[in-house]
């Protein structure tokens, strides 16, 4: 770990910066290097905006109380939210189950039914002899090409007609349907290799498809690239939430790929 690894606080920064916070730090201290330039103080004005900078950069922000008022800054402004928070449509959260309307309650008492998930006191685990036949197929379709990926998809997967390959913005993706919906690489290959795991287990197919979408909370690294998932909120900005009821759902992160694993449910 080098030195300014260990000054970087990552609550802030990462898959986890806040946007409008970072915005809004900037163009203060743009503002009040600009000023010190105006009375001719040249070093100070140099000294104060390289620090500032590096501050928001590895802690997030420099004003304190940030998260407090910039998203309200922000909301107020005419930008794009957009511009913020990112496309919603983007953030890897599809799913080969998406249209498949189960209860989360009933599929959970089907898998522990089914021996496929273990509770042991408050906790939920996946046995472990089904684990390690999804983490072994995990690793094979990690290493198909994405083509490869979606002729797998297509040729497992009964009611997706068609499937392809998307690659926009550095992101990998699987398109399928009529629809052209968007199932990101990692969720791809975490819902087939659980779906397939789950075939001599479950005899449904619908609640084959909803088990493997809800393998994914139990992801502890990506598995397209090995990276550690990183705990994280639904909602982009640190302050962005409204109300003392509303508290932002928790997320998996993958801050290699930029996606988004899972969303947990709102308790």
């Amino acid at each position: 770990m080098t030195d300014l690894d260990a000054l970087r606080d990552e609550s802030y920064t990462g898959a986890n910066r806040c946007w409008p916070c970072t915005v809004v730090n900037l163009v203060l201290l743009g503002t009040f290097v600009l000023l010190l330039r105006v009375r001719e103080r040249t070093v100070a004005s140099l000294v104060v905006g390289t620090l500032g900078v590096a501050v928001v950069y590895l802690r997030g922000y420099l004003v304190p109380y940030t998260p407090r008022f910039a998203p309200q800054l922000v909301g107020a402004s005419p930008l794009p939210d957009r511009l913020f928070h990112g496309d919603p449509d983007t953030d890897g959260a599809g799913s080969f189950a998406d249209d498949v309307e189960l209860d989360g309650e009933q599929v959970l008492e089907e898998l522990l039914e089914a021996g496929v998930v273990v509770a042991d006191d408050e906790m939920l685990y996946v046995a472990d002899d089904v684990d390690a036949d999804w983490h072994g197929r995990m690793d094979q379709l990690a290493d198909r090409s994405l083509d490869g990926l979606a002729v797998e998809v297509r040729r497992t997967l009964a009611h997706v007609d068609d499937a392809d390959a998307l690659v926009a913005d550095g992101r990998e993706w699987v398109v399928v349907g009529a629809e052209n919906d968007l199932v990101a690489r990692p969720l791809a290959i975490a819902e087939l290799a659980a779906y397939e795991v789950l075939d001599d287990r479950l005899d449904d197919q619908r609640l084959r498809l909803a088990a493997a979408e809800s393998f994914r909370m139990f992801l502890e690294d990506c598995p397209a690239c090995g990276t550690e998932l990183r705990e994280s909120s639904a909602v982009s900005c640190c302050g962005g939430y409204t109300t003392p009821r509303e508290s932002p759902r928790e997320t998996l992160v993958c801050p290699s790929c930029r996606q988004r694993l899972y969303t947990f449910p709102a308790e």
